[in-house]
């Protein structure tokens, strides 16, 4: 984007202003503090692209500051955020150089007053992580300067081809469709079902929680054995999956199934029911490991 404004405009010179807004924490109890910080963070965008800056201001989380207006009887933050942050958009019109960007992972809890042409008019949805995708995150976290176990090195003839064979060994055991492997079972409304595995629920954060468990158990070997030389194994990220899939952290803590599909990516119309393998549906009560 940096490159086409400074290609169209000739700016050649211009710099580049991101400012990162997480949603939740912009939330405020009290009366207009909410109202005050939105219009902060467009002030503060409106004098950064003044100055021909190349500004955009990402909004993480964006549901849960602007969520659509209620029409009851109590009073709902959104509904006077959500005009706020319009009015506010609308005074970017005569800028070309502000971009505003949100991300959320239940758009359809957004107020539709932000989803239209002229606000937010470019939606784009951003699947789950396939196998060669999910390689390329395994790669960034498991980065040069981590420490590799010094026999998987030597076995490697190196540390690159080593830190190559714990990225492969890691992918290989959570792509298993296996019976310890399978996670849910969706039935759906045409009488079919369909068992979604491990493989079928990794994101980047997942891939992220599983090396930092992995670095907390080589940690734990090094404390323990203060001696020796210690780093990374493939045994500490396999055992970092099972544990991360066995938690079951990566789901909302809800019994809604409607949460959870969307989580799935499937459309709530089409299932009748999500069951955790080996426990009972969702919507009941149930415990929190599913392995």
């Amino acid at each position: 984007m940096a490159a086409e404004y400074r290609a169209r405009t000739g700016k050649e010179d211009a710099k580049e202003c991101f400012l990162h807004i997480s949603g939740p924490k912009i939330l405020n109890m009290w009366l207009g503090e909410t109202e005050r910080m939105v219009r902060e963070i467009f002030a503060t965008a409106r004098e950064k692209a003044n100055e021909g800056q190349i500004v955009v201001v990402f909004i993480d989380e964006a549901e849960s500051v602007l969520r659509t207006r209620s029409s009851g009887r109590y009073l709902n933050i959104s509904n006077t955020v959500v005009p706020q942050f319009c009015a506010e958009m609308d005074g970017l019109e005569s800028l070309e150089n502000v971009v505003i960007v949100l991300t959320s992972n239940r758009p359809d809890y957004i107020d539709p007053a932000i989803l239209r042409p002229e606000r937010i008019d470019r939606k784009i949805r951003i699947r789950r992580p396939d196998h060669d995708a999910a390689k390329d995150i395994l790669r960034i976290y498991l980065r040069e300067g981590l420490p590799v176990d010094p026999a998987l090195v030597k076995e490697q003839d190196g540390e690159a081809c080593a830190r190559v064979a714990l990225v492969e060994a890691t992918l290989a055991h959570l792509w298993r469709a296996s019976k310890e492997t399978e996670f849910l079972v969706i039935s759906k409304r045409d009488g079919t079902s369909e068992t979604l595995y491990w493989r079928d629920m990794v994101s980047g954060a997942l891939l992220k929680s599983v090396v930092d468990r992995a670095k907390d158990l080589a940690i734990k070997r090094a404390i323990a054995e203060p001696d020796g030389n210690h780093g990374l194994r493939i045994d500490d990220l396999n055992q970092a999956v099972e544990d991360e899939y066995r938690e079951n952290e990566i789901f909302p803590k809800t019994d809604a199934a409607e949460d959870w599909l969307k989580l799935l990516d499937f459309e709530p119309e089409a299932v009748v029911d999500v069951r955790p393998v080996g426990q009972k549906r969702i919507g009941e009560k149930y415990s929190k490991s599913v392995i």
